[in-house]
């Protein structure tokens, strides 16, 4: 540290010869396996002196003006003092982390030092315990703690660890795959994440200082460096998402997620509900007052109050209309018929959809048909992606069955049964009778025909694998954020990129306690073997 030659008082509370002390220390041997390489054994001494002074003898202030001096926090401060006193009343002199303590009338508790590790990261991944609690955590367990900085430091060698087992994996085993990308903030700065949604699996996860253009490029060159082959992008359609493509020299297809756009629409049809609400309980309290006594000023309002109250009504009308008719726009299966959907029946659709919202006469609708006109191209963009694979399916298709009407009918069969259950899984109840039926139906084409068994389970398949929403980015950055919040080192770019290479590891490693994926592990669902399914092995810290 300086060694300052000339004596100042930063203090002016107290006027003690504690600052002169501290200015005459000069440069000692640092304390080896601590985080504060600067803090040497005169240092800690002297911080251990200070803290260990009595509370009623410590004038007020000291701990604030050693905390400002020395750069560092309460607690750490508070923890050092504990360190010196432990030392000097029991190792006489030797700076030593605490011990796994025996308390009376109990058996002692032997803990390595790696079972304290994978104790230390399960905390965190998927414990989301802080580094505050974590000494809590360790004691209740262990009867033994560990201080912020070790946690710290632990937190950073198993991110760097993790960034060279993630920098081996190989993806080409996904395939061509569309990703779904999205950005999640820590303050503010932004972390990039690129996200396979059929597996779930984090293609990309990085911590940068910005989220232009060019930064995005490369995000999306690191990831095709991992062996991931781009065929499209799924986006909320952010400003710079479509120049990144440019910038990385990637073409390739770009979905504009069609979620955002119909929540956007149901706000706009919401907000305009609401309006016209508020406009008929106007209407009505005028219509009382009239009642009471008339009075032409009051008339005259509300012949006004009710033209545009009809106005309202019939903008409302229309305007459910055509949101229903977008939604119509944007499907992939009929569910009605089992139609599957082309480019050209759906284009058509929601230019005629666009048509009918630009003629209501309302700034909020026509700042909606402005965003939906922008991003039309781009809402159907699965369609680009799901026909060629539909041709290559429907000619197996015709090769099985001769007849052409059959055919369609299977096709449109299987295709509106997954459409029905697709219904149910997202909670619309109202779809279950149909489902039902549906799967009867198709149980009797797929009876005694092992043929036609693999042509269906194919084509569910396929259906299943087209990305229309960036949503898989949302889900992963839902479980993402409360590991951010909860870590307080996570301030700097080196640190947040440790430990997004610990969360990445650890969830394309976990397996999913339910739903369709339950069981298995990202990894698993891409056919990725890393030799264990234990990520701590991965890292080094195998269990005892």
């Amino acid at each position: 540290m300086t060694v300052y030659t000339e004596v100042r008082n930063t203090s002016p509370h107290w006027d003690e010869p504690i600052e002169t002390i501290w200015q005459g220390l000069g440069g000692s041997a640092a304390v080896p396996g601590q985080r504060r390489t600067d803090l040497g054994i005169s240092e800690r001494l002297f911080i251990g002196a200070v803290m260990n002074l009595p509370r009623k003898v410590r004038p007020w202030g000291m701990v604030s003006w050693l905390g400002e001096i020395y750069q560092t926090s309460r607690p750490t401060l508070y923890q050092i003092g504990e360190q010196v006193k432990e030392s000097l009343l029991g190792a006489r002199g030797k700076l030593v982390e605490p011990k796994c303590s025996e308390r009376p009338g109990v058996a002692a508790i032997r803990v390595s030092d790696r079972r304290l590790k994978r104790s230390m990261l399960t905390f965190t991944l998927p414990g989301k315990v802080s580094g505050r609690n974590m000494e809590e955590c360790l004691q209740a367990a262990f009867d033994c703690g560990r201080s912020n900085g070790t946690v710290s430091s632990l937190l950073h060698e198993a991110g760097q660890r993790a960034g060279e087992v993630l920098a081996r994996v190989d993806h080409r085993s996904l395939g061509e795959v569309v990703l779904a990308r999205d950005e999640i903030f820590r303050g503010r700065q932004p972390n990039l994440l690129l996200v396979e949604p059929r597996t779930l699996t984090i293609a990309g996860l990085y911590a940068t200082n910005d989220r232009e253009a060019e930064t995005w490029g490369c995000a999306l060159l690191l990831t095709q460096d991992r062996g991931v082959q781009i065929r499209g992008l799924a986006e909320d359609g952010c400003i710079p998402y479509a120049a990144s493509c440019r910038a990385a020299g990637l073409d390739t297809s770009i979905q504009r997620d069609v979620w955002h756009a119909l929540e956007d629409a149901h706000h706009v049809l919401r907000d305009l509900e609401r309006e016209t609400s508020h406009a008929l309980n106007t209407l009505e309290k005028q219509e009382k007052s009239l009642r009471k006594r008339w009075q032409e000023p009051i008339f005259e309002q509300w012949v006004a109050q009710t033209e545009q109250g009809e106005r309202l009504l019939a903008q409302c009308s229309s305007l459910r209309f055509w949101y229903e008719s977008l939604w119509d726009a944007v499907e992939l299966v009929d569910w009605r018929s089992g139609e599957l959907r082309d480019r050209a029946i759906n284009a058509w659709l929601l230019q005629e959809t666009l048509t009918g919202l630009r003629a209501i006469d309302h700034p909020r609708v026509q700042k909606l048909v402005d965003r939906l006109s922008e991003a039309s191209d781009d809402l159907l963009a699965f369609l680009d992606l799901f026909t060629p694979t539909l041709e290559r399916w429907q000619q197996r298709l015709s090769a099985h069955f001769s007849d052409r009407a059959w055919a369609a009918f299977f096709q449109a069969t299987v295709a509106r049964t997954w459409r029905l259950e697709h219904a149910l899984r997202n909670g619309h109840r109202s779809f279950a009778q149909g489902a039902s039926q549906a799967r009867q139906l198709l149980g009797e084409f797929l009876a005694d025909d092992p043929t036609a068994h693999h042509l269906a389970q194919d084509l569910l398949a396929l259906l299943e694998s087209v990305v229309r929403t960036s949503c898989a980015a949302e889900a992963v950055n839902s479980v993402l954020r409360p590991f951010l919040e909860s870590r307080r080192e996570c301030t700097d770019q080196t640190s947040r990129q440790l430990f997004l290479n610990l969360f990445t590891l650890w969830f394309n490693m976990h397996p999913f306690d339910r739903g369709p994926r339950a069981g298995k592990s990202p990894y698993q669902l891409a056919d990725i073997d890393l030799g264990t399914d234990d990520w701590l092995t991965l890292l080094g810290y195998p269990p005892d």
